[in-house]
């Protein structure tokens, strides 16, 4: 009797080991077929939207290699805390690929754009697993999410966010019921280093205003922060300033121009420094939030916009006092 159940044991944990050792299969976002013979435990990062991923799920200790925003990232550095992943490159200064092979990784995720492509092809070539990942809307930031999570087997982490960001989408949508389309304000969206330079419909910024209730005037006008001149904007009549926010001073000192008189004195809103809320990212969701907080005040006055933040930051981060809103002194 004794032996038989031993027998059954054995039977039974080979079963589950069988199952723990099936391969994952998945499409990343390009559409490659990618297959994992187990979950990843050495991941690198080759952009900032990937960093920001990774962490939201809790892959800190995995992370042995990083790339994009990281070294001027007080957020990114404090969830590091006393890690140190070896610094990859970026996209504007390049990405070293002997880097990322000498790591041994099992898994890099890849920026879906042209010199990703490339670099995705070189690491299959070399028999190293890349997932091309391209969150340029909040759905597709979403799936990017999910498909990470089954790459790395933190789906319940990916489940929490994703409640987490519907939890929020719902506090916009109550804000905004019944709002008319006429009711909506005309909003400009200021790059950072140039105000002469928005956001266009095919950009993740465009969305970001969309679901905040608020019209982007400059919906039509095609590229990639497109420049555009004085008279366009004055043209437009925008009604609300959104504005990217680090430390350049060029759009202060270009709304103080005389002929952009008209336009300084429109209610802004600054999107927190270094919030990443104005790029694909798991908190873009908070980002549009503010906006339509900060937009209609008087549809959101009866929510703790700082409370909802940080309560989002703790489900994500584990750490509410992360949370670019919450102030200092109730962090100490």
């Amino acid at each position: 009797m004794f032996n038989r159940l031993i027998s059954t044991v054995v039977i039974l944990l080979c079963g589950l080991s069988s199952v723990s050792a099936s391969p994952i299969h998945l499409v990343d976002q390009q559409g490659r077929e990618v297959v994992l013979q187990k979950p990843a435990k050495r991941i690198v990062t080759t952009f900032t939207p990937a960093n920001l991923f990774s962490l939201s799920l809790g892959l800190a200790d995995q992370l042995v290699g990083i790339g994009g925003s990281t070294k001027h990232s007080p957020f990114i550095n404090q969830l590091l805390a006393h890690r140190a992943p070896l610094v990859i490159g970026s996209r504007s200064a390049g990405t070293s690929l002997e880097t990322i092979v000498a790591l041994k990784p099992d898994l890099v995720l890849v920026f879906g754009k042209k010199d990703g492509y490339r670099l995705a092809d070189r690491l299959t070539s070399l028999g190293i697993v890349s997932l091309v990942i391209q969150p340029e809307t909040l759905e597709d930031a979403k799936a990017a999410l999910e498909l990470l999570a089954k790459a790395t087997g933190t789906q319940d982490k990916a489940a929490k966010i994703a409640a987490e960001n519907q939890r929020l989408a719902n506090i916009i949508q109550t804000g905004l019921s019944g709002l008319n389309d006429d009711q909506r304000l005309r909003a400009y969206y200021a790059n950072s280093s140039d105000l002469y330079r928005t956001a266009s419909e095919q950009m993740f910024q465009h969305q970001l205003m969309a679901v905040a209730g608020v019209n982007n005037v400059a919906t039509g006008v095609p590229g990639f922060y497109p420049k555009v001149n004085a008279e366009q904007l004055l043209l437009w009549q925008p009604q609300l300033l959104v504005r990217e926010s680090n430390d350049s001073t060029k759009v202060d000192e270009q709304l103080k121009k005389s002929l952009m008189t008209q336009i300084a004195q429109l209610p802004q809103i600054h999107l927190p420094k270094g919030s990443f809320w104005d790029m694909p990212s798991p908190m873009a969701m908070a980002g549009a939030l503010y906006i339509a907080a900060n937009a209609y005040p008087e549809r959101f006055n009866n929510i703790d916009l700082d409370a909802e933040i940080a309560h989002y930051y703790q489900v994500a981060f584990g750490d509410a006092c992360l949370s670019p809103l919450h102030e200092i002194s109730r962090c100490q």
